[in-house]
């Protein structure tokens, strides 16, 4: 192909008339109108004008080619053995006359890395060696970003410093790339942390300035620790440094501080608020999934009106607070029997548009259900089935409960026969509620057949409720049936829910 190149190069310098084409020739025109004949013409000229081949590429299309001729005899040389990677790199290039490229060199440390020989250690230093001595070019960062990524993962975090300060005599400019590189692999461990202050000391000297990326890689491992307070501190520095706050880094911090303070862990003064109000000062922007940790910590702190108000605030600034935002705070208020106020929040979510899961409904039947709003809490229960809502178990033994402590005892087996119905299993609870409304209605037959099927359904019974049980079948003078519990127990081997083991009745 290359013999091919060279005569057609000769050709043109014989014949140099063929790039020069008169302005005068009326020929192309009056051919153009012709026959078949006149268009093959036409395409000759035209075909003569173009000016190829282009002579920039004269020279460099033989060494493109032999220097991948070079690659393909290097890369069959390494199937064979991969203990003298380098010799066999500059062997394939001796071969055909070529220099190897800093690109050849990038290959082979990807094949040294990706193969990870016994003695890759050993080899890499080799060539870095060989590079720093004995080649004249520049050195692109790409080779230390991986080197460095490889010492990374082999916990060589001494080796990978020392070759980040000795980019220089690689004839290569420190970069803030190959520095990223560096701390995002000492930033996965806390022995590496220690290092970084020195690190970034030390990068001020090599004329490194540090970009945004830089920040983020360190807010992102004191985010990793838990340290959001120290974190908060370089969003500071990099917001005076003129950058702007990267949002997703500013969620990061704030979901931080908030698992901190969740798990009872000292932060920013042990307050959320201050916190939140300086990352949007500094130009944080938070969405629906920001508010809604905030409101989680100010909720188990015992602060709900405050998450109230931060409800109050997403409505303000035009954000969409999704159910779980409304669900924290209906729960708090409910438990804390501020009644009125959750009417109101419950209110609210269905006019916002927001539909309740069931854990929601549930919150609010239970409120109404406390409140003696029992008619009103088994009207919600229709209507959360009629949007398609399944009522479970807790749904169920809310109203039950409710039911039972107003002594309508009818409608509690009435609501036990709907649950069967819909194959609903009954729990514990709902047993004892069952049997106890037997009891009180003096259908001993009834109560004693609710508890066999408890007892054969449920081989885990709670110690605490079996002694009452017992006590009830004895006050009524059935002293032989309850030792005829006993002994069912004993015969069946059930065990009750006494922690630590199965203790025996």
């Amino acid at each position: 192909m290359l013999k091919g190149v060279k005569r057609f190069i000769a050709a043109e310098e014989i014949h140099p008339w063929r790039h020069k084409i008169s302005a005068n020739q009326p020929t192309i025109k009056s051919f153009s109108s012709s026959s078949s004949k006149s268009s093959s013409l036409c395409n000759y000229y035209l075909r003569k004008t173009r000016k190829w081949p282009i002579q920039p590429h004269n020279k460099q299309l033989p060494d493109f080619f032999a220097f991948q001729l070079a690659k393909k005899s290097f890369k069959q040389s390494i199937k064979n053995s991969k203990s003298h990677l380098l010799r066999d790199l500059i062997d394939a290039c001796a071969a055909y006359e070529v220099e190897p490229t800093p690109q050849s060199y990038h290959f082979l440390f990807k094949i040294l890395i990706q193969s990870r020989p016994s003695n890759c250690q050993h080899q890499i230093l080799q060539i870095l060696s060989h590079i720093e001595n004995f080649e004249n070019f520049v050195t692109p960062a790409c080779v230390f970003i991986d080197i460095i990524n490889f010492y990374g993962e082999n916990d060589m975090f001494d080796d990978a410093v020392d070759l980040f300060l000795a980019t220089p005599r690689f004839r290569c400019e420190p970069s803030v790339e190959t520095l990223n590189a560096l701390l995002s692999v000492l930033c996965k461990v806390e022995k590496g942390m220690k290092i970084v202050p020195t690190i970034l000391v030390k990068s001020q000297s090599m004329n490194i300035r540090i970009e945004e990326s830089t920040f983020e890689i360190l807010i992102r491992a004191l985010c990793r620790i838990g340290r959001a307070s120290d974190a908060l501190g370089i969003l500071n520095q990099l917001v005076e440094e003129g950058f702007d706050l990267d949002q997703k880094v500013g969620s990061l911090m704030l979901a931080t501080m908030c698992r901190q303070l969740n798990y009872g862990v000292g932060g920013y003064g042990g307050e959320i608020w201050g916190f939140f109000d300086e990352l949007k000062c500094l130009g944080f922007k938070p969405k629906s999934n920001d508010f809604l940790n905030v409101i989680r910590v100010l909720v188990k702190r015992g602060k709900g009106m405050d998450a109230l108000g931060l409800l109050k605030q997403m409505k303000m600034n035009k954000i969409e607070a999704n159910v779980m935002c409304y669900h924290l705070v209906l729960d708090w208020l409910i438990c804390n029997k501020e009644f009125p106020v959750a009417d109101k929040v419950f209110d609210e979510l269905l006019v916002l548009g927001l539909v309740p899961d069931i854990h929601t409904y549930n919150v609010y039947i239970n409120g109404l259900c406390l409140q003696g709003k029992v008619d009103e809490g088994i009207s919600m229960f229709h209507s959360m089935e009629e949007l398609g809502c399944v009522p479970d178990l807790n749904t169920y033994r809310a109203i039950s409960s409710a039911l039972y402590r107003a002594g309508e005892l009818s409608r509690v087996r009435d609501m036990v026969q709907e649950m069967r119905l819909k194959r609903r299993c009954l729990d514990q609870h709902m047993y004892e509620i069952l049997i106890d409304s037997f009891a009180v209605d003096g259908d001993v037959e009834g109560a004693c057949g609710l508890i066999d099927e408890l007892l054969e359904e449920s081989h885990v019974y709670e110690s605490k409720g079996l002694d009452k049980i017992m006590c009830w079948l004895c006050k009524i003078g059935l002293q032989e049936r309850a030792e005829e519990l006993v002994e069912k127990m004993v015969v069946g081997d059930l065990a009750t829910g006494v922690e630590g083991g199965s203790s025996r009745i």
